[in-house]
């Protein structure tokens, strides 16, 4: 596979993207935008698998893809299943088979579509074990789906006309889902929730271009585009928070979500090309750029905490005397961290065989 140009800073961007999910499944009060990490991360991949989509597109299209789907296997499926299979056998997962198919984000769809009381009940994700694996099932179809299309597309001028087009056709889909089904958990499938990958994967085709307007891009980038991406994230929020804060906001997505998509594709590609040191020390700070290495770990398990904590608080009660927010992180980056030493960092070795 061709070497891709690391940027240690989007490592301790994932990691502050976990931690806004993290903080909001804390408390939803204080940190109801948190929700919008899954939003960060969901630019974060379009972004990078898109650039080695386009790194590979000189290869032989059926070789490349094979290596793709294995080494996207490699990364995530071993973390994944381990997790779930321990979650199934621990605090219990409801309708384990669509959590195993990565298909548990259209079950929900699908559910409340067949009933939708379901919708306007209170959602407590604490309690709903497993629930926050949808964001994964949606990158998961992403994978499956996106580079089979993208392999068809020769050209920037071509893939950029067509990412666009899917761009705007997830923008219709969320204002028909809204109108039609709007008691519907539409905003957990890619059809609606798509758009941010999209947005990365269009950031990766401008900055693939080799042409003049390519090269303004980058320049924009390197000079204006993180400020500007991240006023523009602060202001949609600062306009739009809810009066009841709650996960309403992933489930029925507003349409200021363009705009998000919009503020996080100019942060991502403005911290990708950032020469600005305090920026670049700040996001590749050691324990940032580590924990976010680990990102993916620490969202597998996060959740599980909450069970986990209440079960330790009751048999050794001198953890009581810990915060449950430091208590939970705590171990969250534990667990993950074990997790990453012990399963995926040895076996994303393995990648090595399928360059």
């Amino acid at each position: 596979m061709p070497t891709l140009n690391y940027r240690p800073q989007i490592d301790g961007l994932r990691f502050f993207a976990f931690l806004a999910v993290f903080l909001i499944h804390s408390d939803i009060e204080r940190f109801w935008w948190g929700g919008y990490g899954v939003s960060l991360f969901f630019v974060i991949s379009g972004f990078l698998i898109t650039r080695i989509l386009i790194a590979n597109a000189t290869r032989p299209r059926i070789q490349a893809l094979k290596t793709f789907y294995i080494r996207r296997a490699l990364r995530i499926f071993p973390a994944y299943y381990l997790v779930l299979i321990v979650a199934v056998f621990t605090v219990g997962i409801d309708r384990p088979v669509a959590f195993f198919l990565y298909i548990m984000n259209w079950a929900i769809f699908v559910l409340t579509w067949m009933d939708p009381t379901l919708v306007n009940q209170a959602w407590e994700p604490t309690r709903m074990h497993g629930i926050h694996f949808w964001s994964l099932a949606v990158e998961e179809q992403f994978y499956l789906v996106f580079p089979l299309l993208f392999a068809f597309l020769t050209t920037g001028r071509v893939r950029l006309s067509w990412l666009l087009a899917l761009w705007a056709t997830s923008i219709g889909f969320r204002f028909l889902f809204a109108a039609v089904l709007p008691n519907t958990a539409y905003g957990l499938i890619p059809l609606v929730c798509g758009e941010y990958l999209v947005a990365g994967a269009v950031g990766a085709v401008l900055f693939a271009d080799t042409s003049a307007l390519g090269e303004r891009i980058r320049n924009g980038a390197r000079r204006w585009m993180f400020p500007a991406g991240v006023a523009l994230i602060v202001a949609v929020l600062a306009v739009s928070r809810p009066d009841s804060p709650s996960i309403d906001i992933v489930i029925h997505p507003p349409h200021s979500q363009t705009l998000l998509a919009l503020g996080f594709l100019a942060t991502v590609l403005g911290l990708w090309e950032t020469n600005n040191r305090l920026v670049l020390g700040f996001f590749s700070y050691g324990p940032f750029r580590y924990l976010g290495r680990i990102s993916y770990g620490l969202y597998l398990i996060h959740l599980f905490m909450w069970p986990l904590v209440d079960w330790l608080t009751v048999h050794f009660p001198p953890l009581g005397a810990v915060a449950p927010l430091v208590a939970r992180f705590g171990l969250t980056v534990l667990l993950a961290a074990c997790m990453w030493h012990f399963v995926e960092a040895p076996i994303l070795k393995l990648k090595a065989r399928f360059p």
